[in-house]
């Protein structure tokens, strides 16, 4: 996906100080989560079934970061991704991740 991804302000505040609101998180730069949109094996759920706004979830790598991001954007009435949250991936999110590098890798 080459889609940009516009940060505001108060968002970027909010996922750059994740760790003043959970000890030992860690703090997300926001130009890794333009690196997630960039990921060959991108995870789109567009919309997202867990969203109540009908925001889009995106889980992709993120080379800066050295791991794998879970961020989420909605889009706006001319199509462009803005970001709200961003953290990085696991559980359940890591895991449709990874299953969906080895479906691509048995290709």
């Amino acid at each position: 996906m080459s889609a940009e991804l516009h940060w505001d302000a108060e968002s970027i505040a909010y996922i750059t100080d994740r760790s003043r609101r959970y000890p030992g998180a860690v703090n997300i730069d926001p130009s890794w989560t333009r690196e997630v949109l960039t990921d060959v094996d991108l995870v789109a759920l567009e919309p997202d079934p867990k969203s109540r706004m009908g925001a889009s979830r995106f889980i992709g790598h993120s080379q800066s970061a050295g791991r794998v991001l879970v961020v989420i954007a909605y889009r706006d009435l001319d199509g462009e991704l803005h970001g709200v949250n961003a953290w990085p991936a696991t559980g359940a999110d890591l895991q449709i991740y990874q299953e969906g590098r080895d479906d691509d890798q048995d290709s």
